[in-house]
């Protein structure tokens, strides 16, 4: 039985011109055409689609970019903590840069994002191991107190120190920080640099970062999975996750290694957490830390990917016929953490939202049909961001040529259905009428569809005629086994394998916010890719060298 769904990612970046941010203000939104509001939602005056919750959609940092990010809930309100990447064309003050905190916001719905003053400036700690900008960590809430941990540095060197807060305004770190630095037993140390990828006798190169605390569910004490190197089956030391464990959160006893890579692959951003009685970790790795052949999926070079054990002490394996949770190219989403919300496990990340990264929209996370770990359309969550519904009415079938007045075939409408013949080897694109900035677009295509591939065609053009008018198509290729997006040329730039079913069912789901193009298919994220978002798009369908019905058609307009 062929493999079901996989993630969507893809294998060509493309930079483009007139990146438009949704939270960078730098573009007026455009007149849009509604078709009428939906009755659960009202546009208010902050355009966040009628929702209490104020702030930003894809947040970023004044003045800088997204980056590794983790979260904890107070109270009802979740605290993003994340690391500052900086921004192309800032001019930024270096010697504060090398001591900066870590940013802040706030939400209350995972989708809005107020930001906060910075904390846990270095330039605040006189710690001789705690000099350099600090590297990922995670944060805890326990009996009154918030608590982060940070990977400390001094040059290369690296330890895992904590603070600890009761407003999440004022901090204090631990004096007896570091609270973890890797152990011999297991782990290449500061005591054997020679073992390990040492650039200087008085401060080696040494891995202890990105530290993550989970409770553990065995007794009351906690988990603590970090990053470190340790000799193995390579001809150069490998970074592997080791297990700490800790009954009050200061004290730490390590356990041993976790996780060991399958390829010489360096393993970043952990993540620990048990669906259905089986642990899983996720984490970030590429093909340029060391590995060529390390994805399930061959188009892409950067992912998610995950690992699962029978018990939060490991050890975690890898399914090497599956075991990306999501990725693509480097200006695709990486840097993921969950966090539980709303009684559901849900997941965010770095989205580089072509080049200025931002926080990804939250997903769910579970597990699809065959057992893989999925992530899936947050509905609960982003139906807020639809701020009316948008007409569906064919404005033209733009001819197939980038020069003569040639066509397919012939799409019919009648209501929220559609259908079409095409000619052998030939395809056609119908376009509505409706412009939007963000949008949202939903149809199924029926089983009894024999196109070999279909998809959505994407244009800014006023009155789009022709094949140069469309500026992108999401190609959903059943024929290859793969979901791939292109410009009007049909050059292929961003890829991810999908293992397409004949004679199914399939729903599509297609979100554009700011310069992001996502796709879900029966529920499942499967692709996403930087795009260029001009702020005035038409949407519309298309279908390849066979017949194609589509039925529950609906364009929503959602919040700029």
């Amino acid at each position: 039985m062929k493999k079901q769904i996989k993630f969507i990612g893809m294998i060509l970046a493309f930079v483009t011109l007139f990146l438009v941010s949704c939270n960078s203000g730098s573009l007026q939104t455009p007149d849009e055409t509604d078709a009428g509001s939906l009755p659960p939602v009202d546009t208010d005056d902050s355009g966040n689609g009628g929702s209490e919750v104020m702030g930003s959609i894809q947040y970023a940092p004044d003045n800088y970019n997204m980056w590794d990010n983790w979260y904890v809930e107070i109270d009802g309100v979740v605290h993003l903590i994340h690391l500052k990447g900086l921004k192309d064309g800032v001019g930024y003050d270096q010697d504060a840069e090398a001591q900066r905190g870590f940013g802040h916001a706030i939400s209350t719905d995972l989708v809005h994002w107020e930001e906060q003053d910075d904390i846990l400036n270095v330039a605040d700690s006189d710690n001789l191991y705690d000099v350099d900008f600090r590297y990922t960590g995670s944060a805890i809430y326990h009996d009154g107190k918030c608590y982060v941990y940070y990977t400390m540095r001094r040059w290369n060197g690296q330890r895992i120190g904590v603070a600890v807060s009761e407003d999440m305004e004022n901090w204090t770190e631990y004096v007896g920080n570091p609270v973890l630095v890797p152990d011999g037993r297991y782990f290449i140390t500061f005591e054997s640099p020679d073992s390990g990828n040492s650039t200087s006798e008085d401060w080696p190169t040494i891995d202890c970062r990105d530290f993550l605390v989970i409770p553990d569910p065995e007794t009351d004490g906690f988990l603590g999975y970090f990053v470190a190197s340790a000799e193995g089956a390579f001809t150069s030391p490998t970074a592997v996750v080791g297990l700490a464990y800790s009954k009050d959160l200061l004290n730490w006893e390590q356990l041993g290694i976790v996780y060991r890579p399958n390829g010489v692959s360096m393993p970043e951003m952990i993540d620990v957490f048990e669906i259905n009685g089986t642990w899983y970790m996720t984490l970030t790795t590429a093909k340029n830390n060391g590995g060529l052949n390390m994805f399930s999926d061959p188009y892409i070079s950067r992912a998610q990917i995950y690992a699962s054990a029978s018990t939060p002490r490991g050890p975690f394996v890898e399914n090497r016929e599956d075991n990306v949770l999501f990725g693509g190219q480097y200006l695709s989403g990486y840097s993921a953490r969950t966090i539980l919300f709303r009684d559901q496990l849900r997941m965010m990340y770095t989205d580089s939202n072509g080049g200025s990264s931002v926080l990804s929209l939250p997903k769910t996370v579970g597990l699809n049909e065959d057992g893989y770990l999925c992530l899936f359309y947050a509905s609960d969550l982003l139906d807020v961001l639809r701020t009316g519904s948008l007409t569906t009415n064919i404005l033209v079938q733009p001819s197939t040529s980038f020069a003569w007045n040639t066509h397919g075939g012939v799409w019919t409408k009648s209501g929220n259905s559609m259908s079409i013949t095409t000619d052998p080897y030939s395809w056609q694109a119908a376009i509505f009428d409706s412009i939007s900035m963000n949008m949202e677009m939903c149809f199924t295509m029926e089983a009894s569809s024999t196109a070999s591939s279909f998809g959505i065609a994407l244009t800014n053009s006023a009155a789009p005629s022709v094949l140069n008018d469309i500026n992108h198509l999401l190609v959903l290729d059943r024929e290859n086994d793969r979901v791939y997006l292109t410009d009007s040329t049909w050059e292929l730039q961003n890829c991810r394998y999908f293992d397409f079913d004949d004679n199914k069912e399939y729903e599509i789901r297609m979100l554009l916010v700011g310069n992001t193009i996502e796709l879900y298919i029966n529920g499942e994220f499967v692709f996403n890719s930087s795009i260029t978002n001009t702020g005035r798009n038409h949407a519309g369908i298309f279908a390849n060298d066979g017949s194609m019905s589509v039925k529950d058609l609906e364009l929503y307009k959602l919040e700029s």
